[in-house]
């Protein structure tokens, strides 16, 4: 697909700083205001270099960059649109205007972020705000990776936007909804229904004998997210469908998990749980 796509030139923009942009970073919900004189001494954010930021406009997102970053940002665009129109499809449901789209050249770049508070560490590969539905993220070594990454933040910034639509139910229908749902959702996504890395951790899961029930999934963190949530999605979507997939997160967004899940398949979490546990074996 060619996305018709225009600079603003010599636009340059400063990113603003989000007071209470709620995103998701390493596994946990956090609210963005910190108070700048609770921070130690050493704690704070090393901003070290000064970033002229240009826009890339293209159908649904205003890309900001910098010139470092400039070599790839017409690749980052066309990844970013065609992630847009397989979501779009998927969710059945279209952004009001365009979003923000923050791209840093490499990840020490992306560390100085000046677009939140927290500290990001080595591990953190890209953020979505909720209020603003703004992704910030760098450049990866390799365009599989920038697209993968791309393709999982734009899935938060579908949760975000649909949540916030008039029968979305909310953010605070979104925050209730567990981990391994949100992230597990934005893997199965953004890498399809069979991905290596997480077959080798449900390979392991049998080995041990211990799926997790998905309550479990729910409470203890020794069953990661992202790889077991994943797991848990293409299982439903394999039987159900993807219909059925975004029609359980609409639903969940709503009323919470377990009365979507009556809702939407007649199942209980015991049932799938069983269900799913059996499949994997």
């Amino acid at each position: 697909m060619q996305a018709a796509i225009r600079h603003r030139s010599g636009a340059k923009n400063t990113v603003k700083l989000g007071l209470l942009g709620l995103f998701w970073t390493t596994l946990l919900l956090m609210w963005l205001a910190t108070p700048v004189e609770a921070q130690y001494f050493g704690r704070n954010k090393v901003q070290y270099d000064g970033f002229e930021f240009q826009v890339l406009e293209t159908p649904h997102f205003d890309i900001h960059y910098y010139p470092e970053a400039g070599v790839a940002i017409e690749d980052v665009a066309r990844m970013a649109e065609r992630w847009y129109e397989r979501y779009a499809r998927f969710f059945q449901h279209e952004f009001e205007g365009r979003k923000p789209l923050v791209m840093y050249a490499d990840h020490p770049d992306f560390q100085q972020t000046n677009t939140l508070q927290s500290f990001l560490g080595e591990s953190t590969g890209g953020v979505t705000e909720s209020l603003k539905n703004r992704v910030i993220m760098p450049m990866t070594g390799s365009y599989q990776d920038t697209d993968h990454v791309l393709g999982h933040e734009l899935v938060h910034a579908f949760q975000y936007n649909i949540a916030q639509s008039g029968q979305g139910g909310g953010l605070v229908g979104l925050t209730r909804l567990p981990l391994w749902l949100v992230e597990g959702m934005a893997e199965y996504l953004s890498v399809g229904r069979e991905d290596p890395l997480t077959a080798m951790w449900m390979r392991d899961a049998v080995r041990r004998d211990d799926i997790p029930t998905i309550q479990q999934m729910g409470r203890d963190f020794r069953y990661f997210p992202y790889r077991f949530g994943q797991a848990l999605w293409a299982y439903l979507a394999g039987v159900y469908g993807d219909d059925a997939v975004s029609s359980l997160f609409r639903s969940s967004l709503r009323r919470g998990w377990e009365p979507a899940l009556a809702v939407t398949l007649g199942l209980n979490s015991d049932t799938l749980s069983k269900a799913w546990a059996e499949t994997m074996k």
